[in-house]
C-alpha cells in the first residue's frame, strides 16, 4: 500500500532517507557522510526500516568482514514528490467533465472501500467502529472526533485529510465515505463542509 507520511519523519531520519536517493550505502557511509555516529544512523534505518522506506540491500566487501547495504524502496522515494497532488486534482477535474454525477460517485466510492480493504476492520458496537474510524482519519491528517446530533453518530474533522482534493473537487468527499462504509461496515452519510476550510462531516448508522 501506497504511503505518504513524510511530514511524520524526524528531520534526521529525512536526511537519511535524501542520502540514500543517491545510492545504497552503509551504516558507516551513511555515518561519515551525514557526520553522525553509528548508533544514531541504526536507530534512524530501524525507524525507516520499520516504515518500509528502506531496506537492507545485499553485503559490500569490508576489512574485517562485510557491511550490510542500505537502499531507499520505492515508498521512500514517493515521500520526496510533490506531484502526485496536481496529478490527482487534475485527474478529478477532467473526470468531472467525462463522467456523469452518479459515474464519478461510484469511482470515488469505490476507490476509497478498496483504500479501506488495507485496513483492518474494528469489531464492537457502531459507536467503538466509529471512534476506530475517528483514529484513522487522524492518523491521515484529519482532526477528527465523534459526537452526537440528534440521536445520529456524527464523525467530524475540523481538518480534511484530502482538503486540496476536495476543496476542488467535491466528488472527492465520497471517497472518504467509502472508506469509511467499507471500515466501519455502516451506512455513511456525507454532510461536509467544501468551503475555503473544508471541514469533514459523516453521519453514521448501523
Amino acid at each position: 500500500m501506497t504511503s505518504f507520511v513524510s511530514g511524520g519523519l524526524s528531520t534526521a531520519a529525512r536526511t537519511v532517507l535524501a542520502r540514500l536517493r543517491h545510492g545504497a550505502m552503509t551504516v558507516e557511509e551513511l555515518a561519515r557522510a551525514l557526520r553522525l555516529t553509528n548508533n544514531a544512523v541504526r536507530n534512524q534505518l530501524r525507524k525507516l526500516q520499520e516504515a518500509n522506506f528502506v531496506t537492507a540491500f545485499g553485503k559490500r566487501p569490508g576489512a574485517s568482514k562485510p557491511s550490510t547495504l542500505y537502499a531507499i524502496t520505492l515508498q521512500g522515494q514517493i515521500q520526496f514528490s510533490t506531484l502526485y497532488l496536481p496529478i490527482l486534482t487534475q485527474f478529478l477535474s477532467i473526470a468531472e467533465g467525462k463522467c456523469s454525477g452518479p459515474q464519478l460517485g461510484t469511482l470515488m466510492l469505490e476507490t476509497g472501500k478498496s483504500l479501506a480493504r488495507g485496513y483492518q476492520r474494528p469489531s464492537g458496537p457502531v459507536k467503538r467502529r466509529a471512534q476506530a474510524a475517528a483514529g484513522l482519519l487522524r492518523s491521515f491528517g484529519g482532526v477528527a472526533e465523534v459526537d452526537t446530533r440528534n440521536g445520529t453518530l456524527v464523525i467530524r474533522s475540523r481538518a480534511c485529510p484530502i482538503a486540496a482534493l476536495t476543496s476542488e473537487n467535491r466528488a472527492a468527499c465520497s471517497v472518504l465515505k467509502g472508506f469509511l462504509e467499507q471500515h466501519m461496515t455502516a451506512a455513511v452519510t456525507v454532510c461536509c463542509d467544501v468551503s475555503d476550510e473544508p471541514q469533514c462531516c459523516f453521519e453514521v448508522r448501523a
